[in-house]
Order: C-alpha cells, then structure tokens, then sequence
C-alpha cells in the first residue's frame, strides 16, 4: 500500500489515521479500532488496486532493466566494415511477451501507471516495426548489392536504378554501421526518423529490384539457352 492508497482508504471511510509509513510502531488494534471493517467492499477494490499497481510497477521496473541490456546481434557482411543486424531469438521472443504484457497494462482500470505503460508499448511497436523491416532491407541489400554496385553489366545497361541503388547504398550502410556503434536495441530503433527513413529505402530498393527483374527477363527471352531459372 502506497500513501496515496491509504489516502484513498481515508477518503471512501470517511475516517483518518497517521499514514503507517509515517507511524511505524502502529500496532494492529489501532487499525482494526478504525473499523475499516465495515468498509469491506470499499477496503478490498483500494487493496485490490495496490497489489495490482504494485505489480505494474514492478514490470515496468524490470523492463528497463531488460531492455538496456538487449544488444543486437551482428557479423559483418562479406569482407567489409558493415555490420548486418538482427534480434537475437530469445530477445525476439521476450519482445512479443513484454508487448502482450504491456497491452495488457495500459488497457487496465487502474490508471496510475497508464502515461509509462503507454510510452513502453510505443518504443517496443517500434522495436518490432523498426527490427521487421530492417531485416527485410539487409536482405534485399544483400541481394542487389553484389548487381548494382559489383556488375558493369547492370550499372551500363540500368544507369538511372544504378545510380539511385548507390544512394541506397550509402544510406544502408551508414544506417546498420549506427545500429551497431549504438548497440542497445531499443535506443538503436527509437531513433528520431529512422522509421520513416527505412520505409523510403524500402520503397526506392523495390523501385531497384523491379527494374532488374525486367532487366534479367528480357536476357532470358534473348538467350533462353544460358537462363535455366
């Protein structure tokens, strides 16, 4: 029970004590003389709201805990400087936990911790969010890449998608070499804009695929016989 519950208490009884915190040497007969007992409905919710905000609190406690310790897991990309990032397993797997946890928390009647409830679950959406699609985009990378930046083939024959993929380029790499330099999962996908930033990258790498696509068909219809896919 915390003061502004014993607060609370006073309030629906109509009655009024020294706060126990603030009287340590209470003994049980003070209170019970109180006759809160005749409350019962009024004494069990205000309990029923401590224990349960109790509990919130100690969730939230602990998430602060765990996430400043959630690191991503990386390896460099081929035999360069640029490091692929991703969730470890488990953190994955603790990220849908505390997310489900935290739903729960905010859609609670006991409001007490609603506004930080409310901004975890808001960091941990992006966590998610900002994790699923810079996976996808570390893959996609990985896939043109080696066509748009290694081929003079692709850079002669598509120059403009050429030239918007190194754009691409340099933002990717510039981006997953802050992932890793921050390390923290959650200030790494909390950045300001990042979200945003990786949907346009997105958006530009499908720009970029289609065009190889469409560049990699017409080869296959002029030598069939070299193209068995």
């Amino acid at each position: 029970m915390r003061p502004r519950h014993w607060n609370e208490l006073m309030e629906a009884t109509g009655t009024t004590f020294s706060l126990p915190s603030e009287t340590p040497d209470m003994r049980l007969r003070e209170i019970l003389s109180l006759g809160l007992h005749k409350f019962g409905n009024e004494v069990e919710e205000i309990t029923d709201k401590a224990v349960k905000e109790a509990k919130q609190e100690e969730t939230l406690k602990n998430l602060e805990v765990t996430w400043g310790a959630v690191v991503f897991v990386s390896n460099m990309y081929k035999e360069t400087d640029v490091p692929l990032v991703k969730l470890g397993d488990d953190d994955f797997e603790l990220l849908e936990a505390d997310q489900l946890t935290l739903q729960g928390m905010v859609a609670s009647r006991y409001t007490h911790f609603k506004e930080e409830s409310s901004k975890w679950q808001k960091w941990l959406v992006t966590v998610s969010e900002v994790n699923q699609i810079l996976s996808e985009i570390q893959r996609m990378w990985s896939y043109l890449e080696p066509l748009f930046i290694g081929s003079d083939e692709v850079k002669k024959e598509l120059p403009t998608d050429a030239k918007r993929f190194a754009t691409i380029d340099a933002q990717v790499r510039q981006i997953l070499k802050k992932c890793a330099q921050i390390k923290n999962v959650k200030n790494a996908c909390t950045q300001s804009g990042l979200l945003g930033k990786l949907e346009s990258l997105q958006n530009e790498q499908e720009i970029c695929k289609k065009s190889l696509s469409d560049f990699l068909d017409g080869k296959r219809r002029l030598f069939p016989r070299f193209y068995f896919t």
